[in-house]
């Protein structure tokens, strides 16, 4: 695996984790505070586990064990955002249901925890989400051929359109997510963000997945 590939992969799965496992996502994140170390020294090994070391203002996401130094190293965060456990259930539900490509589940589970529905067409808004996870699925979910914030855009556009209102403390972590897409299209093109993603769905809530 390329430099630039393992980069990609290390830098998503320690943003899925922070969002889907630990609650606790670096709110500042740009280029400048993500420092790379080791690289220098990186060959073509097996791919090992990750874990994140929390040094106080640092995060430091860690090949463990490894022959390979490479590590990202997150710097300045002091300022960093955590969802309500409820916002947090339903941001994950949600992204699960997408994973699985269930779009109906997806629009079921947005009314379900709506604080102000005003939807007066329901089946109507869960045929269009269907469709709009179906096609995001049949361009086989790749970041190279899927931009995470257009489907973002469109979901928020059929919510308004429908009048459907979310949870408005999303917008830490919808930046997470959109900085993700552009660090993994910008080093990997052909990195999989859903596929990524299922295992730490199915690691801290495999009931949602029944």
């Amino acid at each position: 695996m390329e430099l630039r590939q393992k980069l990609a992969k290390k830098g998503m799965d320690m943003l899925l984790k922070m969002v889907f496992v630990d609650n606790f996502v670096h709110a500042d994140l740009h280029p400048g505070n993500i420092l790379v170390q080791g690289a220098e020294h990186v060959t073509d090994t097996p791919e090992d586990q990750t874990s994140v070391v929390d040094l106080f203002d640092t995060l430091i996401l860690e090949v463990q064990p490894s022959s390979s130094p490479l590590r990202l190293v997150l710097l300045d965060a002091g300022i960093v955002a955590e969802l309500q456990s409820s916002d947090l259930e339903n941001f994950r539900a949600v992204f699960t249901a997408v994973v699985l490509g269930q779009g109906e589940r997806v629009a079921e589970l947005i009314l379900h925890h709506s604080r102000a529905n005003q939807c007066k067409d329901v089946e109507r808004f869960k045929a269009e989400m269907a469709e709009l996870v179906l096609k995001a699925r049949s361009n086989t979910i790749a970041l190279g051929k899927l931009q995470v914030a257009s489907l973002l855009s469109s979901v928020f556009k059929l919510l308004m359109t429908h009048k459907v209102k979310l949870e408005s403390n999303f917008a830490s972590v919808v930046f997470a997510i959109m900085v993700l897409e552009g660090l993994g299209r910008s080093l990997d093109p052909e990195l999989d963000i859903l596929k990524a993603a299922r295992p730490f769905l199915i690691k801290s809530s495999s009931s949602l997945l029944e």
